[in-house]
């Protein structure tokens, strides 16, 4: 018999699920790998996210990733058993790539993950203020400077269709 396969399973959970709720049914996905005969080798909780479009009526989920070794009759029980559960809002299950696997960062990791994401955003709205301090700046230059052009065009232009008849009839006489 050939060595079970690693796959990873994402599911995405209504987040007005209560935490406790949530846990016991991510205890319940693992048992049904373990009742399979599969091997858990971790999970993951990407909390809860915007989702890219509306899935079901939710605009939000909770992000969940589980990481195990089965065959392939593990799987199938897994995706029937989370088919069928009301609170996963959609699934799926792939062959994992072993060199790609999201491990959960440590309470220090993540605490410096959080400060570096805070002073990134403090960064972009720096800049952001920046941009539109400018911005006014550079809209208001332009306009002032366009409409003295936009006169001085109409100006010459009544001068030359004024002067233009004149100066076409004085070389007229001349010959």
């Amino acid at each position: 018999m050939s060595e079970p396969t690693l796959y990873e399973a994402m599911y995405i959970l209504d987040p007005s699920l209560p935490e406790d709720e949530a846990a016991e049914l991510m205890a319940s996905f693992e048992e049904v790998v373990r009742e399979a005969g599969g091997e858990v080798v971790g999970t993951r909780d990407f909390r809860t996210r915007r989702l890219a479009y509306v899935i079901d009526g939710h605009t939000h989920g909770a992000y969940k990733l589980l990481y195990f070794h089965a065959e392939v009759e593990g799987v199938e029980t897994l995706r029937n058993e989370m088919a069928i559960r009301q609170p996963v809002i959609r699934s799926r299950v792939f062959v994992a790539n072993p060199q790609a696997i999201v491990g959960g960062p440590s309470e220090e990791g993540e605490e410096a993950a959080e400060a570096e994401e805070a002073a990134a955003a403090e960064e972009r709205a720096e800049a952001m203020a920046a941009e539109a301090e400018e911005a006014p700046e550079a809209e208001e230059a332009p306009e002032a400077e366009e409409a003295p052009e936009a006169e001085e065009t109409v100006e010459a232009e009544a001068a030359a269709e004024s002067a233009g008849p004149e100066e076409q009839q004085a070389p007229e006489e001349g010959e």
